[in-house]
């Protein structure tokens, strides 16, 4: 009785083997008719789909730019058009300058974005591996910065435009408040490869000119640098800022020799135009 069922149940398997393959073999034959019956809907969805993919492409080129024009257009409706594209090509310069040296140091960031009367920064996609490679890129800034300052200079020299003495100062006056020695400004980020004790020298300039300017962004920049400075403060990070004697000496020449050449700049127009 037992083996007369089993010799039913294998007659039963093997008469549906034949029935699934002709299901299978029939989906299949389905699905290729859809395909070839919608292939032009098919080819219009995938094109859209690499459209929106070169769009996230590029979508670093239109925040980098797409904020720099709105800034433009800002400051050209409040001081005229040339001395807003100047104003933020001189910002332009400064960011390119932190850019530029954070890849060459081989450190990962963003491209440049640019905030309408605050500024433009570039964000760190890894942590410096000490603060000597985070001195060489906050440097950077001031340095590209304030070639771009004195080229305006240079170019007021050549032709007696006024605007372009304007910008001048103005990349002078911007580079030099950048190097003020306060966490996260560039001069907080230079001097932690000198000594991060100077971050004192610039706590109370930065309290004085955010109480006598009453500026919302002096304030900002405080609460987000009192915090880093009590943390160094209770658990001071020794490995991080322990920089070699020489390289303290070499970062403490050029941070005061490009402020003593930022200073001198701003003094030299101040004089020009009060004559």
């Amino acid at each position: 009785m037992e083996e007369h069922i089993d010799a039913e149940n294998k007659t039963r398997e093997n008469e549906s083997k034949p029935k699934n393959k002709k299901g299978l073999w029939a989906a299949l034959g389905g699905l290729l008719y859809l395909l070839s019956k919608f292939k032009f809907g098919i080819l219009f969805l995938l094109g859209k789909f690499k459209f929106l993919f070169i769009l996230l492409k590029l979508g670093k080129f239109v925040t980098t730019f797409g904020s720099m024009f709105l800034m433009i257009w800002l400051y050209a409706t409040i001081y005229g058009w040339v001395f807003g594209v100047g104003f933020v090509l001189l910002i332009f310069i400064h960011e390119m300058g932190h850019f530029l040296t954070a890849r060459t140091v081989g450190l990962s960031v963003s491209s440049p974005v640019f905030i309408p009367f605050i500024g433009a920064f570039i964000s760190m996609k890894e942590h410096p591996a000490d603060a000597v490679t985070e001195a060489k890129v906050a440097l950077g800034g001031p340095v590209l910065g304030s070639a771009g300052a004195f080229l305006c200079a240079a170019l007021y020299s050549a032709t007696g435009q006024d605007f372009w003495l304007a910008l001048a100062y103005s990349g002078f006056m911007i580079n030099m408040f950048n190097l003020v020695p306060f966490h996260p400004l560039d001069g907080g980020r230079i001097v932690s490869a000198i000594s991060p004790k100077m971050w004192l020298i610039g706590i109370p300039l930065m309290v004085t000119a955010a109480v006598k300017f009453f500026n919302p962004i002096l304030f900002l920049l405080l609460i987000m640098g009192l915090p880093q400075m009590y943390r160094q403060w209770k658990s001071p990070d020794k490995e991080y800022y322990n920089t070699p004697f020489a390289t303290r000496v070499i970062f403490a020449v050029l941070y005061f020799g490009l402020m003593a050449v930022l200073g001198i700049g701003m003094a030299y127009i101040y004089n020009l135009h009060s004559i």
